[in-house]
C-alpha cells in the first residue's frame, strides 16, 4: 500500500508516519513564509472543447471562461483519459490511467458492463470504485493543512466510496451515480427509482438551479476557509443531461442556434456554467484571494453529439476518436502564470494530479506509478514528447466501438476491437481524422501497434475476452 497520508479508517504502518511527519516538516520548512496557494478545480460534466468562445465558439456566449483564458494559460492539445466520464475522473483524482486503476468502464446503473448479444468481445469486470488505497488529492495535500471539499458530481465509487470516505473533509451533492435527476429543485424524478433524488444534497428552494446552487456551496466553502488553503473541488453536473436550463436562456438561444447542430437547452447550460464562473472569480477577486489561488478548468470527455458541434473533432463522447477526447483545459494562477499564453503541448487528465501538488510545492513520493506529469513545464517551456495512451474496451451507451489508442508526435492510432479495424491518422494534417494512413504508412503503424501493447503490457488493467458465442453470421459488419 503506497500513500503516505491516509484518512477515513486506512491504517498506516509507524515508519510510515515517520515519513509523513518528516516530509510535513520540510514542507513546513519551506513554506513557512509564504501561504500555500488554494486550488480551484472545476470539472465540467461532458463539456466539448469547441463549446467556450476561447476556442473559437460563435453562438455560445462563454465570457467569464473566457476571461479566465485570457488571465492564465490554455492548452489547445487537451485530452480526457476517456472518452466517457467515470475513469477520466478516476485519472484526475489519482494521477493515474484509468487502466492501472483497474477502472476503465463508467459506474452503470445494474453494477456491470453491458455488451450487445452478439458483441466480438466480452468488456472486462473492472472496478466501479476508486480503491481505498489509491492516493487521491485530498489527501495527498493534507500534510499542508488544506481544507478539502467536493461539489457536485462524483461517480467513482459506490456508497462507501464516496468523497469523505476519499479523504475529502467535506461532500455536497456527490454520489453513486453521473447524472442528476433534475437539474432543478427538489433535484428528484419519480420516473427513476435508482436516483428519486440526491441524497447528499439537502435543502433548496422553488426553482433553484442545481448548477447556481453549486456554485453558491462552493462560494460559501470560500469564504469560510479563506484565511487558509483550500482545495475546492466543484464538479457541475452541467451540462450532461437531463437537458434542463433556466427558461429565458433557452428563449435566448432558441433563433441564436438554428441553422447549426447545436441544442438551445444546451447551449443555455453552457452559458449558466459560464455565469456561474463569473460569480466564483469575483468572489476570489472580492476577497483579495485571486493571485494565490490557482483556478483549473477541464472537462471529462468531448461533447456529447446529439446537442454540440464538435467539429472539426471527428465524432463525440463515447468515441476514440478526436471528438470524443479533445476538452478544453485552463490554469488561471496569477501570481505564477502571465496571462494569454497557448500552450500547444498534448496534455491528458492524468497530467492535473501532478500539477496540483507542483503549484502545492508537494514533492510527491510513493510507491505507486503516476502517468502524469506537472504542466508548470509546459509554462515553462520546457517540452515534453511523452505518449498518450487510452484502453477503453467497453461498449459505450453512445457508440458501440470498444478499443485502444496512442498518440505519438502528430499521428494517432486506434486500434478498434468490435469490428478489428486498425486506423493511423496523422493530426497535423488530418484533424479530422478522415484518411487512414495505415496502408500507406506500415512502419509508423507497426511502430505504434508496438507502442500500444507494450503500455497495456506494463499498466496491465483487467482485459476484455473474446466472446466465444459470437456469430459472424448475424454481425451487420460482415
Amino acid at each position: 500500500m503506497g500513500s503516505f497520508f491516509i484518512t477515513s479508517g486506512k491504517k498506516m504502518s509507524s515508519v510510515l508516519w515517520v515519513i509523513v511527519f518528516m516530509t510535513f516538516s520540510l514542507l513546513r520548512c519551506t513554506t513557512e513564509k509564504k501561504t500555500p496557494p488554494n486550488i480551484v478545480i472545476i470539472l465540467v460534466d461532458d463539456l466539448g472543447e469547441k463549446d467556450l468562445g476561447c476556442y473559437g465558439q460563435q453562438v455560445i456566449e462563454t465570457p467569464n471562461i473566457d476571461r479566465l483564458a485570457q488571465a492564465g494559460a490554455k492548452w489547445t492539445n487537451a485530452y480526457s483519459a476517456c472518452p466517457v466520464c467515470s475513469p477520466s475522473r478516476v485519472a484526475i483524482l489519482t494521477g493515474r490511467n484509468p487502466a492501472r486503476v483497474h477502472f476503465t468502464g463508467h459506474i452503470t446503473r445494474i453494477g456491470k458492463h453491458r455488451y450487445p448479444e452478439n458483441a466480438r468481445i466480452i468488456p472486462p469486470d473492472d472496478l466501479m470504485d476508486i480503491p481505498l488505497e489509491e492516493v487521491i488529492l485530498p489527501e495527498a495535500l493534507k500534510p499542508l493543512g488544506y481544507q478539502t471539499i467536493s461539489i457536485g458530481k462524483w461517480h467513482v465509487g459506490r456508497e462507501g466510496f464516496w468523497p469523505t470516505d476519499m479523504g475529502f473533509d467535506a461532500n455536497i451533492a456527490g454520489w453513486t451515480h453521473g447524472m442528476p435527476p433534475s437539474h432543478f429543485y427538489p433535484y428528484e424524478n419519480p420516473a427513476e427509482p435508482w436516483n428519486a433524488s440526491i441524497p447528499t444534497l439537502k435543502g433548496g428552494s422553488e426553482g433553484e438551479y442545481l448548477t447556481d446552487r453549486l456554485t453558491d456551496e462552493a462560494i460559501g466553502f470560500i469564504r469560510k476557509h479563506k484565511d487558509n488553503p483550500f482545495l475546492l473541488y466543484l464538479s457541475h453536473y452541467a451540462v450532461h443531461t437531463p437537458m434542463q436550463a433556466p427558461q429565458h436562456l433557452i428563449a435566448k438561444y432558441d433563433s441564436l442556434t438554428e441553422g447549426t447542430q447545436i441544442d438551445p437547452v444546451y447551449a443555455a447550460m453552457v452559458e449558466s456554467v459560464d455565469s456561474n464562473m463569473g460569480k466564483l472569480l469575483d468572489v476570489l477577486d472580492e476577497l483579495e484571494l485571486s493571485e494565490n489561488t490557482a483556478v483549473i478548468l477541464a472537462s471529462d470527455n468531448g461533447g456529447l453529439m446529439d446537442v454540440t458541434d464538435n467539429a472539426p473533432y471527428r465524432m463525440g463522447k463515447g468515441h476514440l476518436y478526436e471528438g470524443g477526447i479533445r476538452v478544453p483545459f485552463l490554469i488561471k494562477w496569477p501570481s505564477e502564470i502571465s496571462g494569454g499564453i497557448v500552450l500547444n503541448n498534448p496534455t491528458i487528465s492524468t497530467d492535473i494530479f501532478s500539477t496540483v501538488l507542483d503549484i502545492a510545492g508537494i514533492d510527491f513520493r510513493d510507491d505507486r506509478t503516476l502517468d502524469g506529469r506537472s504542466l508548470l513545464d509546459d509554462v515553462a517551456g520546457v517540452t515534453h514528447n511523452n505518449d498518450l495512451f487510452w484502453y477503453y474496451p467497453h461498449y459505450a451507451p453512445h457508440t458501440n466501438r470498444p478499443g485502444a489508442a496512442v498518440r505519438s508526435g502528430k499521428y494517432k492510432l486506434i486500434q478498434f476491437y468490435d469490428p478489428p479495424v486498425m486506423e493511423l491518422f496523422d493530426l497535423e494534417k488530418d484533424i479530422e481524422e478522415k484518411i487512414n494512413l495505415v496502408n500507406a504508412l506500415p512502419d509508423t503503424t507497426a511502430l505504434l501497434i508496438k507502442k500500444l501493447n507494450n503500455w497495456i503490457a506494463e499498466t496491465r488493467p483487467i482485459l476484455h475476452k473474446a466472446n466465444y458465442n459470437y456469430n459472424p453470421k448475424n454481425s451487420s459488419d460482415e
